[in-house]
């Protein structure tokens, strides 16, 4: 099938063809390459999220989302990261999963209550995903409420080399305590710890550190912004020292020279843009009269609870001249903003817990839309039951909208973010910011005294240039501007000027999508489409003075364009459908013939969500096929492990110095893709012709709710008609560059290859309590 607007394309590029003496045949198809009928149609966006959905979540199993091993009790199978497993991103194997996949199942679930509600295919698939969604929330956290968990002060350090040295251990007396535990000691000590997922696990212990096939929560990243997912050493997060050895665990691979016996302990991590999508969809929910008292109760809880991520990492005073040994403040230590994690744990046996906060704050962790939820919906709001809960939100709320105006690129992308502690030890702001290539650059911009920071907790490759940033965070704010402009504000928040949150929206995402128009989408005369793929940062914004600026420091330049982010097309598209209904765009509009900037947006956004079916609808999803060069990692990476450290892994593995990535794995040497990627790096010692279609189930859930948004907010526009397919001759003559923002880091090499990788929600946690800054890649 293909639409009338890409036949045309299709027939200028046959006339074009006969010019050229092009013989090649081809067959355009408006299914891409799906041989199954649709499950309830494609004729509308309803129907096209409700086929997709019955592909990915309600035959997930049988399509290979969900495992079959782990189902939930009265919920889904657990989704894994992606369909295949010889993957590596911010997940180091396909068959694990994140937080943001969890939040990704309530968040599509939720749209299709509210898509089907009234109707015979009406469904509660909130209350099944929400279940689902708790397998990731800690059980084992003996200790925590009995116990006042302590951080014990260590830095974060420049070089992977660095953390087996003495340099990286803990320093002793330097301690803080969390002041907001005792909070919640008071409001949910019959829980067994805290209601907040942990970041990632291995869905079916693939590793082995569980049994047979259970669960098994895990953990990688430890060792600084210098460490990839490819330097990694994946280890459980319940530390029982089976494997590994017998002194050290796993654990001890992260620990300085004189810290040689660790005790059997828990650690976990939360990645908190998961915790705040969760909320975002349990508030759409509701606003849509689909909603689950019992699970709006729980999502409230887990707001209150992630006021933990408000905090700077040792709760140290958020201030230009904070050391290393400034003592603890309380609230002075709180940024109010969204940070990158907070990470706790303990003795087994519950005698001793411990936990920090992080004092980085990226752009794209912040979510005011689940803030402005816990404070405009009654049941979120009333169900948070610590001390200081709506106040800290209202706060939390201003503030992030602030953050977006401070780091608006003079040009319309939003900048990386700020820290509390410069290099995360607290250097002095004088010493200037470290780089991807571990040279420093000198800023001066601050934001309520925190520095700024073009590239926030992770620099191999560095945290913002990847898009999936900027259309993720955008969405969140198209989605808040929307229900803002049509149900009024019910937060009665202002800024600290007194500015509006709605003027505040309009300001940033006015901007934002007028360079997404210009510049960001480029809907080619084929029928095909690109995006912007990977960003560079010139300058920096000022220094926030309570009010925005033009900041004409500071500019974003598009450095690659691709079109096989599936999720990120499909996100931008929700994000210009969101931003056109705030502007009373009318559903005529998706022609084309309004010139507004919100007429252009709806325009946009259905194009992009046409092509990406026409083009890549496939028998279990949509997806485009591309190629990989960082897989030559897989071969070369080492992994560095400390000299005064030896251990196995579950399946006997050696763990000892000179290892590489597929030492520690050698698992993936049985994948079903190793031995064409090992063949294709034997043939000319890259990996750049090996092909793979991958199936994210974060894309698919892009791809759900864009259609889902465009479904429910515009229900009369329509996909354009389609007919039989057309045989022509052609010459492909298109090259799609693409380049990763997370796996890439020459970009000379990925920028003459299709590469697609993103970034996950990652953190770390090491020892009793000195958790390392972390990294979510998605």
């Amino acid at each position: 099938m293909i639409s009338k607007t890409m036949k045309k394309a299709v027939s200028l590029a046959m006339s074009l063809a006969v010019v050229t003496g092009a013989v090649a045949p081809v067959s355009a198809s408006a299914a891409g390459t799906r041989t199954k009928p649709e499950a309830f149609g494609d004729d509308t966006y309803k129907n096209r999220f409700l086929s997709l959905y019955d592909d990915v979540v309600t035959n997930g199993q049988e399509n290979g989302y969900l495992s079959k091993n782990n189902v939930a009790s009265g919920g889904f199978g657990v989704p894994y990261h992606a369909v295949e497993t010889m993957i590596v991103e911010a997940p180091d194997y396909g068959h694990e999963t994140t937080s943001e996949a969890m939040s990704y199942i309530v968040w599509v679930a939720a749209m299709r209550d509210i898509l089907t509600q009234g109707t015979s295919d009406a469904s509660s698939d909130l209350s099944k995903a929400w279940k689902t969604m708790e397998i990731m929330i800690p059980t084992q956290q003996s200790g925590f409420w009995a116990n006042t968990p302590s951080a014990t002060y260590s830095p974060e350090l420049d070089t992977i080399e660095e953390y087996a040295t003495d340099e990286a251990a803990m320093v002793m007396g330097n301690t803080a305590t969390n002041p907001i535990w005792k909070n919640f000691t008071s409001a949910y000590s019959s829980d067994k710890g805290l209601y907040l997922m942990h970041w990632l696990a291995d869905v079916d212990n693939w590793y082995g550190y569980g049994s047979g096939t259970s669960f098994t929560l895990i953990n990688t990243f430890q060792r600084g912004a210098m460490e990839s997912c490819w330097e990694t050493v994946p280890h459980p997060c319940v530390e029982e020292l089976k494997y590994g050895n017998p002194q050290q665990g796993i654990k001890g691979i992260f620990k300085a020279p004189n810290e040689l016996t660790i005790a059997a302990q828990w650690s976990y991590t939360n990645a908190p843009d998961a915790e705040d999508r969760a909320i975002q969809a349990v508030y759409a929910a509701n606003r849509w009269g689909v909603g689950d008292s019992s699970v709006t109760t729980l999502a409230a809880k887990m707001g209150d609870e992630l006021r933990n991520n408000m905090f700077d990492k040792y709760y140290k005073k958020i201030a230009v001249d904070t050391d290393s040994w400034s003592p603890s403040t309380g609230y002075e230590s709180a940024h109010y903003l969204r940070n990158w994690y907070t990470s706790w744990g303990g003795a087994i046996d519950g005698s001793w817990t411990w936990q920090i906060g992080c004092s980085h704050c990226h752009e794209f962790y912040q979510n005011p839309l689940a803030a402005y939820a816990l404070l405009a919906d009654d049941g979120l709001k009333s169900g948070m039951k610590a001390e200081n809960a709506v106040k800290d939100y209202e706060t939390s709320l201003a503030r992030q909208l602030e953050f977006y105006l401070w780091l608006q690129a003079s040009n319309g992308p939003i900048a990386g973010g700020a820290t509390n502690s410069n290099r995360g030890r607290y250097a002095p702001y004088s010493d200037g910011i470290l780089n991807e290539d571990g040279s420093t650059t000198y800023v001066t911009s601050t934001f309520y005294d925190m520095l700024y920071v073009e590239h926030p907790v992770y620099l191999d490759p560095g945290s913002n240039h990847w898009i999936g940033n900027q259309v993720w965070a955008a969405q969140r704010l198209a989605e808040l501007y929307y229900y803002v402009k049509t149900d009024g504000d019910k937060s009665g928040v202002t800024l600290s000027d007194g500015t509006t949150i709605e003027a505040a929206l309009e300001r940033i995402l006015d901007k934002w999508v007028e360079w997404s128009l210009k510049d960001g989408i480029k809907l080619n005369d084929d029928g095909t489409y690109e995006i912007a793929a990977s960003l560079d940062w010139s300058g920096e914004p000022d220094t926030w003075s309570g009010s925005a600026s033009d900041n004409s420091g500071l500019s974003a330049t598009i450095t690659a364009y691709g079109s096989a982010d599936a999720g990120c097309v499909a996100s931008w598209a929700n994000t210009l459908i969101y931003y056109a209904a705030a502007k009373g765009v009318d559903g005529k509009a998706a022609d084309g013939s309004d010139s507004s900037t919100g007429g252009q947006a709806l325009y946009t956004a259905k194009e992009l969500l046409d092509r990406q079916w026409e083009l890549y609808r496939d028998d279990i999803g949509v997806a485009k096929p591309d190629t990989n060069p960082n897989f030559v990692r897989l071969f070369e990476q080492e992994v560095v492990i400390p000299s005064y450290y030896s251990g196995t892994m579950p399946n006997g593995d050696k763990i000892e110095p000179g290892i590489k990535f597929i030492d520690i794995r050698t698992k993936y040497k049985e994948d079903p893709m190793y031995a064409t990627l090992e063949a294709d790096y034997n043939d000319n010692g890259k990996t750049d012709t090996t092909e793979f279609t991958y199936h994210r189930f974060w894309h698919m859930g892009d791809i759900l709710m864009a259609n889902g948004a465009l479904a429910a907010l515009y229900p009369d526009v329509t996909p354009d008609p389609t007919d039989d397919p057309i045989e022509t001759t052609t010459e492909e003559t298109t090259v799609t560059t693409e380049v990763s923002t997370e796996e890439t880091t020459d970009a000379t090499t990925a920028a003459t290859t299709a590469v697609t990788t993103e970034k996950d929600p990652a953190t770390t946690t090491t020892g009793d309590s000195d958790a390392d800054p972390s990294k979510i890649l998605w």
